[in-house]
């Protein structure tokens, strides 16, 4: 495959990020896991010594994480050119957030992606999904969807849904995908689309609302921040219809005597179910603001 820039995703400014590691050491796993940004640790180290529970307490410490954590949420959906209609949702990783949007689609969505994505966009979606083989270049990634969704639209039932997965930057060649392109041919199609940004949002901005996908998924531990979160964008519909990806404490609006007397939550908090990982949404905002500089 050839490797190509996308205009529209200008690469950051070169100056250097600061991160830890070990002195006369060189490391060479940063498409793996990169190291942590001193603004991710230095967050941490901050916020430390409140540690308390996130949206269960009203002592000062728990009002104070609770206030950091939802701050993180605003920066981290700021960062990515959040929608103000989207929900912005903390997972553990990209795979997390994939698996969360798998289990949030509509009865009969068929997902579309390509051959040469990622494990996390290729194992998580339904029996079904059309895997389109590795395009040679940009414009064959485009042409093959195009053609793609108009079979698809031809041959099944046109009122059911359909999710276009693809990621923004190969983490074998680090070739860059016209996602933009691929975006207006999944619309005019019917379709959403999804991005898996893993690989991409740590060398170039990654704007929603500019590319126009509908959701968007991206692991910390590849963008300086390896406190174990990720985070899932995208529109509220599809997710506040979904069953909770975790039903536990947090992701309930009303729990009553009878045993599946629930009323769930509506918002991210219907797919944060139980104690939030707030250190790591909070170093993920941090390094957020830190490349935003």
């Amino acid at each position: 495959m050839s490797v190509t820039l996308v205009p529209s995703l200008p690469a950051l400014p070169t100056a250097p990020l600061d991160v830890l590691g070990v002195p006369g050491e060189i490391n060479l796993d940063y498409a793996a896991s990169a190291p942590c940004a001193r603004a991710a640790a230095d967050a941490v180290t901050e916020l430390l010594p409140w540690y308390a529970s996130v949206h269960r307490g009203a002592g000062a410490l728990s009002r104070r994480c609770t206030l950091a954590y939802e701050k993180a949420r605003q920066t981290v959906g700021d960062f990515f050119g959040a929608r103000p209609e989207d929900h912005v949702i903390f997972t553990r990783n990209t795979t997390d957030a994939l698996n969360l949007l798998g289990r949030a689609l509509p009865a009969g969505t068929t997902v579309v992606t390509f051959a040469g994505e990622h494990h996390a966009n290729l194992l998580p979606w339904p029996r079904g999904s059309v895997r389109l083989p590795v395009p040679t270049d940009p414009a064959g990634a485009v042409r093959a969807l195009a053609a793609a969704l108009a079979e698809l639209r031809r041959d099944s039932n046109p009122a059911l849904p359909v999710l276009v997965s693809v990621t923004g930057a190969s983490n074998v060649t680090g070739e860059l995908w016209p996602v933009a392109e691929l975006a207006r041919v999944a619309h005019r199609h019917g379709a959403r689309i999804a991005l898996d940004a893993a690989q991409l949002a740590p060398h170039a901005p990654v704007d929603l609302l500019a590319l126009d996908v509908d959701y968007l998924a991206v692991s910390g531990h590849k963008l300086y921040a390896p406190f174990g979160a990720g985070v899932l964008i995208g529109r509220a519909d599809w997710l506040d219809s979904a069953p909770p990806y975790l039903a536990g404490g947090g992701a309930t609006s009303r729990v009553g005597p009878a045993t599946h007397d629930v009323t769930w939550a509506t918002g991210p908090a219907r797919h944060e179910g139980g104690t939030p990982n707030l250190l790591g949404a909070v170093a993920l905002a941090a390094v957020c603001t830190a490349l935003a500089g």
